[in-house]
């Protein structure tokens, strides 16, 4: 049986459409210079246009790093500090603590200073320190006893969950992957603690197992073939079709390679839908491997190519400049030719040209941006307005 490894302490963020997440010793997902969507997810709607791309200029000016907007405000390192700004350019969260910058999570950012992890509200309010670092998803954070057993706080800082798991994953649509001290396979808890789909799977050593979405989650049922099938929260499973690949669920589809019965090994692709029924089967690999904003490419031999709605049908073209294409959140895709990055919208529309060096998503309107790779950080908004 493998074993799940243990993941290294705050590592620079990592954003992109799929479900991997960089995450801590605790399994604690941390954000610096490349992009994980969680921000773009978890922030509540905004309306377009209400920031002051000139104030966020000036402010920003000489900065050595910057997040994304959550919860409309957005980390810059200054100076070798870390603060915080709304989008009008004001300092909501003093240039007084260290590195690195995190992003907003479920209404809560952890700011750091010396040894201690100060958790803040998006007013700048102190909530609750601790020494150790996490993020909060569904009310509730990683917390490492000093056993090195893993529980979970609530946004007051109270430990409500008992430490009790080996390693644990973060909360997702109600549940979180945990595996207990006596035993390397996975179950998944309830935001109770309750253990409700036991621990009985196996999953790949090098990667994370993956999370509820819309109610199923994908677990390794053959670890010999490394073959997959859903379960739905009371660890049940959904159809009884085998894949070869972990999928999730996103805008009610799941993007699969099936295993197809008979003597001879044989499989098909596309998307299914929460009975696993096939309804959109594909010819060609999908490049982004779900619907993003209702959106997903479709590639071949390692190319993108074109973008295709939930029917199937062709919503645009990829530029052949372009190398590889990644959805980087609030409706933006970002393009990448060979040298440098750029975003296109959901029609294929550039909407900010290849001329930077970024891996954040568009978040709240903005995204962040570097002039080139050791050059100036700055923001764009979707009509190509920027702060540099």
């Amino acid at each position: 049986m493998k074993k799940i490894i243990p993941f290294v302490t705050v590592l620079l963020m990592l954003f992109a459409c799929g479900d991997k997440k960089t995450q801590t010793e605790g399994g604690a997902t941390t954000v610096g210079t490349s992009v994980d969507s969680t921000a773009a997810q978890a922030a509540p709607t905004q309306v377009e246009d209400d920031y002051e791309l000139e104030a966020i200029a000036k402010v920003i000016e000489g900065c050595e790093d910057l997040g994304s907007f959550s919860y409309g405000l957005a980390g810059v390192k200054k100076d070798d500090k870390v603060g915080y700004i709304d989008k009008k350019g004001r300092i909501v969260i003093p240039f007084e603590y260290d590195g690195p910058i995190q992003d907003f999570s479920d209404g809560i950012v952890t700011v750091f200073k010396g040894d201690d992890n100060i958790y803040m509200d998006p007013t700048g309010k102190e909530l609750f320190r601790t020494q150790r670092f996490g993020r909060f998803h569904d009310g509730l954070s990683q917390e490492r006893a000093e056993n090195g057993l893993i529980g979970f706080k609530d946004k007051t800082g109270k430990v409500v969950i008992p430490a009790q798991f080996d390693y644990a994953g973060e909360f997702s649509d109600g549940m979180c992957w945990v595996t207990m001290p006596d035993s390397p396979e996975i179950g998944y808890i309830d935001t109770t603690g309750k253990l409700v789909v036991p621990c009985l799977y196996a999953w790949p050593s090098e990667r994370s197992p993956t999370d509820f979405h819309e109610g199923l989650c994908c677990v390794m049922v053959d670890e010999e073939h490394e073959r997959f099938t859903f379960i739905d929260k009371t660890g049940k499973r959904a159809f009884p079709a085998f894949y070869n690949n972990e999928a999730s669920f996103h805008d009610g589809l799941a993007y699969v390679w099936e295993v197809i019965p008979g003597d001879e090994y044989q499989s098909r692709q596309g998307f299914i839908d929460k009975t696993g029924k096939m309804v959109l089967q594909l010819e060609d690999e999908c490049w982004s491997p779900r619907f993003c904003d209702g959106v997903a490419i479709v590639m071949k031999n390692g190319k993108p190519l074109y973008g295709i709605d939930k029917t199937g049908k062709k919503v645009f073209d990829i530029d052949p400049q372009y190398k590889s294409v990644e959805h980087y959140g609030d409706g933006a895709w970002m393009v990448w030719n060979g040298e440098k990055m750029g975003y296109i919208d959901q029609t294929g529309k550039t909407i900010v040209p290849c001329q930077y060096y970024a891996y954040k998503p568009f978040s709240e309107g903005l995204v962040a941006l570097r002039e080139k790779q050791d050059g100036r950080w700055g923001f764009a908004d979707k009509k190509g307005r920027t702060t540099f």
